[in-house]
């Protein structure tokens, strides 16, 4: 469905610095769309068609190699974007994208995306930003894995997701991706059984609880310590 109002563009940080007159320039390029739990927007190798303004709900982004094996995992919040990586030379995606809760999102053709921003810029200068923002993203999650302690990384991984995807909520700070304890393990790069003994020990310490696939943190100073 082709987006009818740009009321809601300048909730995304590309748009919030834009004049309406290009605002309503992109208007007539993006279309609304809804996902369903679980539904895949697009697989790996897939054609690079479509750029995405996710406006509600949870994205993970995944990479694996012919062995299964978890090369790359990320998430993307509401009123973010993606995928940045690739951008101006990839004519395929490079990772999967799936849908972790409902979501709704916005997309316009890569093409014309690009056109745009290589004449624009403010938007260019938002991309760079926005890339060097990712770097230091994945900087710290290598900082994660780099230890040999199973403990200390599951730990680090919790931190992590407090710092990029936590949310205040009086005293305590909710991570409300549906994090399951296999995902977190994927994070963490442990084995589920591990991470299933350090969420007994912490939930034991009332540190956090994990109810409905959310994540509750009682003592934030505990994993502000963590060095990320």
């Amino acid at each position: 469905m082709r987006l009818k109002t740009v009321d809601n563009l300048t909730s995304f940080k590309i748009f919030s610095f834009l004049e309406k007159k290009e605002l309503e320039f992109f208007q007539k390029y993006l279309f609304q769309r809804t996902y369903k739990k679980n539904q895949i927007l697009f697989m790996e190798g897939d054609p690079r068609e479509r750029f995405y303004f996710l406006v509600d709900g949870y994205v993970k982004l995944e990479k694996t190699n012919s062995e299964a094996t978890l090369l790359y995992l990320d998430y993307v919040k509401s009123y973010d974007i993606f995928p940045i990586g690739g951008i101006f030379q990839d004519y395929f995606y490079h990772y999967s994208a799936l849908a972790l809760t409902d979501i709704i999102v916005y997309y316009i053709p890569t093409k014309i995306f690009e056109e745009t921003i290589r004449s624009n810029k403010k938007l260019l200068f938002y991309i760079i930003k926005r890339m060097s923002k990712i770097m230091e993203h994945h900087e710290n999650r290598l900082q994660m894995v780099t230890t040999n302690n199973v403990q200390e990384r599951v730990e680090r991984s919790i931190a992590y997701l407090i710092k990029y995807y936590g949310t205040q909520q009086e005293n305590n700070i909710v991570i409300d991706i549906p994090m399951t304890l296999t995902e977190i393990a994927k994070l963490s790069g442990s084995s589920r059984e591990t991470v299933s003994h350090v969420f007994k020990d912490l939930k034991k310490d009332k540190i956090l609880s994990n109810e409905s696939k959310n994540i509750m943190i009682y003592d934030p100073d505990y994993f502000f310590q963590k060095s990320l």
